[in-house]
């Protein structure tokens, strides 16, 4: 075992020696003798001021003042004239539906899709009986809202409900027709 220890040794002294050598002659291609080349532009830049650099300002050219030759035209983001009192004229803004009001469960469906099932008289009010494509029945009052053009119900019979329905057409603007769903009895 002694003879085994110091194999070991001789071994990692070996390689201690090896290691220096090459580390002795690595180090001598650092060995310039031309430091002094360094030393004195180190030597410059511990004797020049501290703080910032100085700031090089690029002069810009003056602002001109430009004159809008246009500005008592209209505005290109505003309808023309015409336009504008045309829709006015043709009562536009009073037949426009109030897109601010939440939609009712019926007005998913075209006036088409839906079907006048029943009506009853429940007090003074009239109520109408409506099944939707989606296999419900929803009852419905006058006033309420039902299809896609905005359609009002104005008046529930007994066999049948009108409605007020809104639709926009590009020439004459919102126009409001009447369609009325009638109780089909061979629909069963």
């Amino acid at each position: 075992m002694r003879a085994e220890q110091l194999l070991f040794v001789a071994t990692r002294r070996a390689t201690s020696a090896v290691t220096l050598t090459v580390s002795a002659v690595v180090l001598t291609g650092c060995a310039d003798a031309d430091l002094a080349q360094l030393e004195g532009t180190l030597a410059d830049i511990r004797q020049s001021p501290g703080g910032q650099p100085p700031v090089m300002a690029v002069a810009l050219p003056e602002n001109q003042d430009l004159s809008y030759l246009y500005s008592d035209g209209r505005s290109p983001f505003l309808p023309p004239d015409e336009i504008a009192q045309d829709s006015a004229d043709r009562g536009e803004v009073a037949l426009a539906p109030d897109r601010q009001r939440a939609p009712e469960p019926l007005e998913r469906f075209s006036l088409q899709e839906l079907r006048l099932v029943g009506t009853m008289r429940m007090g003074e009010r009239q109520v109408a009986l409506i099944a939707s494509p989606d296999g419900n029945v929803t009852s419905v009052k006058e006033g309420n809202y039902m299809g896609t053009d905005y359609g009002r119900i104005a008046q529930i019979n007994a066999q049948e409900i009108r409605v007020n329905e809104r639709v926009f057409t590009q020439p004459e603007g919102w126009q409001e027709r009447q369609v009325s769903l009638v109780i089909n009895e061979n629909s069963e």
